[in-house]
């Protein structure tokens, strides 16, 4: 069903009447953390999440009216995404805090619609995103320890989900914009526990300069 609406979205932004591509750079920050379900009452009690602030840069493809209109785009992001934690679960009277940390190779199918006055344009959009996680790390600050993520262990390395935004434009060059953006399914659960899961969830604010 999933693959059918990532069809069904790209049939759509291809075949726009009336509209020009413009291709850009994409850079932003992202406001990320995981909506986690834990097995038992304790471990929810002793398990705390906090934003971690990471990155996303990469390349879009804007097939956009030449006023007004609807629109569409999709692109080939790197996209950091995870959490700070605070965990007085591992070690008894002992507070472990730090971060996790995942890079995805992710890919957005958006529509979007633009209102067009003169030089500046105001735009939102909405659609779906695929990412593969490239690598990650879990770093234990009170540790001082870095772990990398061995994806031998998890279940699935990637991460399907859903992205609203909106945002201006100016002389059909730059963009100012700001999203949010939630998986569908369990990315990168907790191989610890089978039973304990994890859905990424992602604030950004970005810049996009096309050319």
């Amino acid at each position: 069903m999933k693959r059918v609406l990532f069809y069904l979205l790209f049939a759509c932004i291809a075949f726009i009447p009336g509209a020009q591509a413009q291709l850009g750079i994409k850079a932003g920050i992202n406001l990320a953390n995981e909506i986690k379900s834990f097995s038992g009452e304790d471990l929810a009690t002793g398990f705390s999440r906090e934003n971690l602030t990471g990155y996303q840069i990469g390349l879009v493809y804007q097939i956009v009216p030449e006023k007004s209109g609807l629109g569409g785009d999709f692109g080939l992001l790197l996209s950091q995404k995870g959490y700070t934690f605070s965990d007085s679960i591992s070690v008894i009277d002992v507070i472990r805090e730090g971060y996790r940390e995942i890079n995805y190779l992710e890919v957005p199918f958006n529509l979007r619609y633009r209102l067009k006055v003169g030089f500046l344009g105001i735009f939102g959009y909405g659609g779906l995103y695929a990412g593969y996680a490239l690598n990650g790390r879990t770093v234990v600050e009170t540790e001082n320890t870095t772990n990398p993520i061995s994806f031998n262990e998890v279940m699935d390395r990637v991460d399907l989900g859903y992205n609203v935004g909106v945002g201006v434009e100016f002389f059909n060059k730059i963009q100012f914009g700001a999203a949010w953006s939630q998986g569908l399914k369990t990315a990168v659960p907790d191989p610890a526990t089978s039973t304990d899961t994890s859905i990424n969830r992602v604030f950004s604010i970005s810049l996009t300069y096309l050319f």
